[in-house]
């Protein structure tokens, strides 16, 4: 028997994956090659993001429909296409806020109003083509929530890697991995719970909410979720607590607990709902 031919669909997602994933290696592949100690540790750090969620789709597996192939393309976008969109379009937005209010108030304040906006959307968009792609196969809100969650683990592993390698090149101190484990502890061991997967994870309940049902109504929670993370990533991004209100390490670690707590409040409690309504599949993935 022949295989279906490629839609047109699954065509554009090749050519874009394909064109991002030789941009970011022309970005990265300099610095990889010239520190390679240095590079491969990060990437085996940053790349433990990815266990507890390949870990939360084998434990959901029998209420999955998606195949794994949509989450190897939904986290290749996050890795590709989203880094390298997101590169371009935050610096593009960050220029016109320097350009509007001066380059001071866009170094504080461009984290909170571009990158979350342009970040947030286009990993959602990586997650809409995937839907895309498997049109039918979707089987509930948990397709949803664990196809955006690999979509911002390829966003958030990438991501890291590149604050990794930026730190060891700014140090100057040659092929060492101190820098790294100094970035993973911050973007990892302290952001990385409430960051780009817990995000997207979100994002993604509510487009698989949208396709599942396709009424109006389905279609406007679906944006909301989406405006909801760009919110919750701006908070996360913002000045707000960054100091601990001056109460030193614990009163950081709070702030930083307070600002990214409820994004996980919320993963949680979508979890918890969609396994209790949604019923297993009839033939549980692999």
């Amino acid at each position: 028997m022949r295989p279906d031919p490629a839609s047109p669909v699954q065509w554009t997602a090749a050519l874009l994956i394909g064109a991002a994933a030789i941009l970011l290696l022309h970005n990265t592949l300099p610095v990889a090659l010239a520190y390679p100690k240095a590079g491969t540790t990060a990437l085996a750090l940053f790349s433990l993001f990815a266990v507890p969620f390949w870990m939360m789709r084998r434990r959901l597996a029998d209420r999955l429909a998606l195949p794994g192939a949509a989450l190897l393309i939904g986290l290749l976008w996050g890795a590709t296409v989203a880094v390298m969109t997101s590169l371009f379009g935050s610096g593009a937005l960050h220029g016109l806020l320097a350009t509007a209010q001066g380059p001071a108030w866009a170094e504080r304040w461009a984290p909170v109003l571009a990158a979350p906006v342009v970040e947030e959307v286009v990993k959602a968009a990586g997650v809409v083509l995937v839907v895309a792609i498997f049109w039918g196969r979707l089987h509930g809100v948990l397709d949803g929530i664990v196809l955006g969650a690999f979509c911002g683990v390829g966003f958030q592993i990438v991501e890291g890697y590149a604050f990794a390698m930026s730190r060891t090149v700014l140090n100057r101190v040659g092929d060492v991995v101190e820098p790294v484990i100094a970035v993973f502890i911050v973007r990892g061991v302290l952001a990385g719970l409430w960051s780009h997967a817990v995000f997207t994870a979100i994002a993604g309940a509510g487009i698989a909410w949208a396709a599942v049902r396709r009424t109006r109504r389905a279609a406007w929670i679906a944006a909301g979720s989406v405006a909801g993370v760009v919110v919750l990533h701006a908070v996360w991004n913002s000045p707000l607590l960054r100091d601990g209100l001056g109460l030193g390490s614990l009163g950081v670690l709070g702030g930083v607990m307070l600002k990214g707590l409820p994004a996980v409040l919320v993963l949680w409690w979508l979890v918890r709902r969609a396994v209790r309504t949604e019923p297993p599949v009839a033939a549980p993935n692999a």
